[in-house]
């Protein structure tokens, strides 16, 4: 099958308008793929993926149903990553948030009329970006593709991507049935579970022989999945269900979480997810456990300052389940604390996109801050925090795998920390996004290295530790074990952070 100028993207609802623009557009001289044909063998997503990868300009219908459809989510957002993405409207419909600042071609209520002044406009905007994607083929070499090169984005992790904080149960059987040995089967498995278990809690459990079913059935008791120890701020998914559906158990080992001890006044489970205010961020605490820190020797891309490979014990702590936010850095600000200091958002957008360009002291300012706030000590993560928290319990180079997928780690420009796929702990962005900066001093390698998850306090004091990848930067960058050292109060645009906390109490 032949390369696309055009891919049309636009939800199976809206079949008869698809049509009548891709007849159009063929008649404007475009060649245009929108899935109408399938070859006996082909899979859907074989074909639309290639397809998708290769047009040179991708367009997306938007409709009141297809703003909804995650699988069109899926495309525009994949297509965005390999192409020019036009949307255009078809019906007045309110676009996905991550769409809303790319201007939409208005072709609602258009019937067909290419001498219409909005469809020329469209044209010409295709035209134009076709343009433009030829000179930038010529003015770059191709690149070479080696047969062992790893798939950078896939429709499937782009769609996962989009349900990762979903609580309808639909939306993980349809992963299932699209994706049957897929890479997150067993977490949506576990959602499933987690969810059906909120949805019925006394399920699995057998009623006595002859027992009536009572007229008004006594409430359960509060689990973690179901009841966090602090109000958790609108807009925030938590994945409680990871951990409440046994996600941490099975990969970690440590202390077996007791249900809390039957007494007059309810004791909150301090092992819940938390966020001590509205402004606050919000923290996933991760049982204490035993992981090996570094590289093993195989491991592609790997650096000297990973080795020795060694075994660290860790007690539990909290971690923030994103980086800080321009919000919660602003609220910081408001208060009074963070010296003051406004980074620029770069031109990526402020909200709950991450804060950067803020240096170790910069991190450490609002860790105090925030400490002061809510009468609970933060601080930054130590470097074996941070990669165990990283890791979520796996041993591969990145938490979903050996190879680098740019659907779970943004590489073009940060993105809202809420849209990212959670690890297996439930934390997002832990490699990607943005670098994070860590606690410890700076050792070439671990020789000397604490064994007790501690920061370390000799070494090169002046530069610190920063981990994980940050958009614009290398795949290895990304690797759950790559450490790099730059001078504590530099404020480098990728540079973010994340917050800890030892302190487990409920109070």
């Amino acid at each position: 099958m032949s390369v696309a100028d055009i891919f049309l993207s636009y939800s199976r609802a809206d079949r008869p308008k698809a049509q009548q623009i891709a007849k159009a557009l063929e008649q404007e001289g475009f060649t245009v793929w929108w899935d109408k044909v399938l070859r006996a063998g082909q899979t859907y997503d074989e074909v639309t993926e290639g397809m998708l990868r290769d047009a040179r300009v991708v367009i997306v219908l938007w409709s009141e149903v297809s703003v909804k459809s995650k699988w069109v989510r899926a495309e525009a957002t994949l297509g965005e990553r390999t192409s020019t993405v036009i949307p255009a409207m078809i019906q007045d419909a309110e676009r996905p948030i991550m769409f809303e600042l790319t201007q939409s071609a208005d072709l609602i209520g258009w019937d067909g009329d290419r001498e219409d002044s909005h469809w020329k406009g469209f044209v010409a905007d295709i035209r134009l970006a076709l343009e433009r994607q030829e000179v930038k083929a010529e003015a770059a070499p191709a690149a070479i593709e080696t047969a062992a090169a790893p798939r950078d984005a896939t429709i499937e992790n782009t769609f996962w991507t989009s349900i990762a904080d979903s609580d309808d149960p639909a939306d993980y059987e349809a992963y299932l049935n699209r994706y049957p040995d897929g890479h997150f089967v067993d977490l949506a498995r576990n959602r499933l579970a987690g969810l059906a278990k909120i949805a019925s809690p006394s399920a699995g459990q057998a009623p006595a022989p002859d027992a009536q079913p009572p007229v008004s059935p006594p409430q359960p008791a509060p689990t973690p999945a179901s009841k966090p120890n602090r109000l958790i701020p609108a807009g925030i998914g938590l994945a409680v269900v990871a951990l409440g559906g046994g996600v941490a158990a099975m990969v970690m080992s440590g202390p077996k979480l007791e249900p809390p001890p039957a007494v007059e006044k309810p004791v909150e489970d301090p092992l819940a997810a938390f966020a001590d205010c509205d402004t606050c961020p919000a923290m996933i605490p991760i049982p204490a456990g035993t992981f090996q820190m570094g590289s093993p020797d195989t491991e592609a891309g790997r650096t000297g300052n990973e080795d020795p490979l060694h075994e660290v014990a860790l007690p539990a702590f909290a971690i923030g389940q994103t980086e800080i936010t321009f919000d919660e850095w602003d609220a910081c600000l408001e208060g009074g604390g963070c010296n003051g200091f406004e980074p620029s958002d770069r031109g990526y957008g402020k909200g709950r996109q991450p804060v950067i360009g803020v240096s170790w002291t910069d991190a450490n300012a609002y860790a105090r801050w925030l400490s002061s706030k809510t009468g609970r000590a933060y601080r930054l993560p130590t470097e074996a925090e941070w990669e165990y928290a990283a890791r979520g319990g796996t041993t591969t180079a990145y938490w979903w795998g050996d190879y680098f997928d740019a659907a779970i780690a943004p590489s073009r420009a940060p993105v809202p920390v809420d849209t990212l796929a959670e690890n297996p702990f439930g934390l997002k962005g832990m490699l990607g996004n943005a670098r994070e900066w860590v606690e410890d001093c700076y050792i070439n390698n671990y020789t000397t290295a604490p064994t007790d998850g501690s920061a370390q306090r000799d070494g090169d004091c002046a530069r610190r530790v920063l981990r994980g990848g940050a958009w614009g930067r290398d795949p290895d960058d990304h690797r759950a074990a790559n450490r790099a050292r730059i001078d504590r109060n530099v404020r480098d645009k990728v540079f973010g952070f994340r917050v800890v906390t030892s302190d487990l109490s409920a109070e």
